[in-house]
């Protein structure tokens, strides 16, 4: 598996997301802190549209999901599943921090 540096850990905001690229591939970048750096492919399986990077994080029954601003339906951060929509899935990545600097696996 090869990694690719994407960008230093101190960038990404606390409890949020945000987009960025890896090659030709549109990703969202979730940093919640000490539960961890999350990532999934940034396109809304519904629409095509990047744009899960700016969905609402929230916990539901325990687990971590990302809320689509524009379906409003919500991808588990580790599996990509759509709760309300079984078989809808936001691909995810996976994701690393090594000496200051976040990393995702793929290749650019």
């Amino acid at each position: 598996m090869s990694w690719t540096q994407i960008c230093s850990l101190a960038s990404l905001p606390h409890n949020a997301g945000i987009a960025a690229w890896l090659g030709t591939r549109p990703v969202a970048i979730f940093n919640l802190g000490e539960r961890g750096l999350f990532a999934l492919d940034n396109r809304e399986p519904g629409s095509g549209v990047s744009l899960l990077a700016r969905g609402q994080l929230c916990e539901l029954d325990g687990e971590l999901y990302v809320c689509s601003p524009l379906y409003k339906q919500h991808f588990h951060l580790l599996s990509g599943e759509c709760l309300e929509e079984p078989g809808l899935k936001a691909e995810p990545l996976a994701i690393k921090h090594e000496h200051g600097a976040v990393w995702l696996a793929g290749e650019v």
